[in-house]
């Protein structure tokens, strides 16, 4: 017990610190940036989706590391989930004069505007995660989201066949997003592997948003209008955290031990669904390390503004691992890295 709370109060301790980084390296940012600082670093501006989410916590936290390894000032924002904020941001970093700027898009079409704008300034824009579907976007660092889907999908072919002898069932496809590459890309490689087996029928396929109340009150909708649900497979952790609490307040909860068991694969690795494989509740997680992104996007952006080296490909792919029963406490994990352990 007193190494549980031991391990708790440097998780606080932990959240405090890296809170006050984030904001004073905003601070510090802005003064380099044209408010009286030492101008000779370069300054990159970023943009977060939102800070509401683990993955998120973790690539901002990601970035920073990497401003603070390669001697990059940031400019640190978070959209907070609004569309227009992001798009003021990149303009508003281009007025500050920004060495160049970093974004994780909320939608793949309505930053073009905006992008093309900064480029017209000279100034090179990266995104990570997700793209902006843009010839102005230099590089994309992320991983391969139709990859991430077909894996997921092949897993829960295979426990489907376990569980009937066959390749058959009834699926339900929570989508991350409708609006980005990612949340796009992992429904089409669930797809594309999914559709090979025609007696496996995806009964439902809606937006779970990345938001808790909506992927629990969305999840609790499909499962009532569709009885019987084998299988569900979750674009996100959060979905599937909301996919769980439906199950359990619909009394639909079960471990892979127990009949009626309700297969569920969810994407990214954060700390719940680590738990949750644990537990028996989740089969499945396609680990992303958002922490390694963040670095790699803000290291590559620095060799160009520094040495004018751009990346020999537009896109770069950091690889994935996937997470289950029998592979969660492996060295290959460990390995690969499990970055939920990294951030407060």
């Amino acid at each position: 017990m007193k190494d549980r709370l031991l391990f708790r109060k440097k998780r606080i301790a932990g959240f405090l610190a890296v809170l006050c980084l984030f904001l004073m390296a905003g601070c510090a940012s802005r003064q380099k940036a044209g408010e009286g600082g030492d101008a000779k670093l370069p300054v990159i501006g970023v943009s977060i989706n939102s800070l509401r989410s683990p993955f998120m916590i973790a690539l901002a936290q990601g970035i920073r590391e990497g401003g603070e390894e390669e001697d990059v000032e940031l400019i640190l924002s978070d959209c907070n989930g609004d569309i227009q904020t992001q798009a003021s941001q990149i303009r508003d970093f281009v007025t500050r004069g920004v060495n160049g700027i970093l974004i994780e898009p909320l939608d793949e079409q309505a930053l073009i505007q905006a992008v093309g704008e900064a480029r017209k300034s000279g100034i090179p824009v990266y995104c990570v995660d997700t793209t902006v579907r843009s010839e102005d976007i230099t590089c994309t660092v992320g991983s391969d989201s139709v990859v991430m889907g077909q894996s997921a999908a092949r897993y829960m072919a295979e426990l489907l066949y376990e569980r009937y002898g066959e390749y058959r069932g009834r699926v339900v496809n929570l989508l991350a997003s409708v609006n980005t590459t990612s949340g796009r890309d992992r429904s089409r490689g669930f797809h594309q592997v999914i559709d090979q087996y025609p007696d496996i029928e995806v009964v439902s396929e809606q937006n779970g948003a990345l938001q808790l109340d909506t992927a629990t009150n969305t999840m609790i909708n499909i499962l009532q209008a569709n009885p019987g649900i084998d299988a569900v497979w979750c674009s996100g952790d959060t979905n599937a955290q909301g996919a769980l609490q439906a199950m359990r307040r619909l009394g639909l909860l079960h471990t892979r031990e127990e009949d009626g068991h309700i297969i569920l694969v969810s994407a990214d690795g954060a700390a719940e669904s680590l738990q949750a494989i644990r537990e028996g509740l989740m089969d499945a997680c396609i680990s992303q390390n958002p922490l390694e992104m963040g670095r790699m996007a803000v290291r590559l952006m620095k060799a160009e503004i520094a040495e004018g080296k751009e990346p020999n490909l537009k896109i770069m792919t950091y690889p994935l691992f996937v997470i289950t029963a029998d592979t969660i406490d492996t060295e290959n994990h460990v390995r690969y890295g499990i970055w939920s352990e990294e951030i407060p």
